[in-house]
């Protein structure tokens, strides 16, 4: 018996490590390190150089108007949200061709009539305490920069924990560093979204509500 079951244990742990691999390796795309806060403060504290930290900061905020989602009314998108969660959508120029571009873009500071959840964190697209590109030269900066861009983070009223980006792609439970795939992060432009649609437990919600 006790062969049997060594054998048995054997076996599946055999089994185990290619499952493990397709996790990080699968479709072919090898994840890469990014960091994620709340604040630039909050990334400071993890013994990043503040500079930077605002830096990612900036950009992420100047890309939140062009890719955060749009609801009709501010209801639906407190629904998703919360409360006070929510704020007037811009009307930004040539949205669709921009949105991943990181020079300022003529807008106009009329509402477009849409809302749009406020930016509730940051992804740095560059690790930061560990291989950032302060101080090296252009050369060495342009070979060590990260695929991902810094981009707003967002997170829904049922899950507060959830670091989110802008097309619903959760990265992060935690402040931190984290692994993610370029492409699962890349930066879309901004599309108009359905209430209860962002975050599985807002539209489980929404559907009850609606008797399904």
């Amino acid at each position: 018996m006790s062969r049997v079951f060594k054998r048995s244990k054997t076996a599946r742990l055999i089994m185990m490590v290619p499952a493990a691999g397709l996790m990080l390796t699968g479709c072919g795309e090898e994840p890469v390190e990014v960091q994620v806060y709340n604040t630039p403060d909050e990334c400071a504290a993890y013994y990043n150089p503040p500079a930077q930290c605002q830096a990612a900061f900036a950009e992420a905020k100047a890309l939140h108007p062009k890719v955060a989602p749009r609801y009709s009314n501010k209801r639906e998108c407190e629904t998703d949200f919360g409360a006070g969660q929510c704020e007037a959508a811009p009307v930004i120029a040539n949205v669709e061709n921009n949105a991943t571009q990181s020079e300022p873009q003529a807008q106009s500071q009329q509402s477009s009539g849409f809302f749009m959840p406020m930016m509730m964190g940051f992804m740095a697209g560059q690790m930061l305490n560990r291989g950032g590109l302060a101080g090296q030269a252009p050369q060495a900066a342009s070979k060590n920069a990260s695929p991902v861009a810094s981009q707003p983070l967002y997170k829904s009223r049922d899950d507060r924990q959830t670091f989110r980006t802008a097309s619903n792609t959760p990265v992060a439970s935690q402040p931190g560093p984290t692994r993610v795939k370029p492409s699962a992060v890349k930066p879309k432009p901004a599309v108009k979204a359905r209430r209860g649609g962002f975050g599985a437990q807002a539209a489980r919600r929404t559907r009850s509500s609606f008797g399904g």
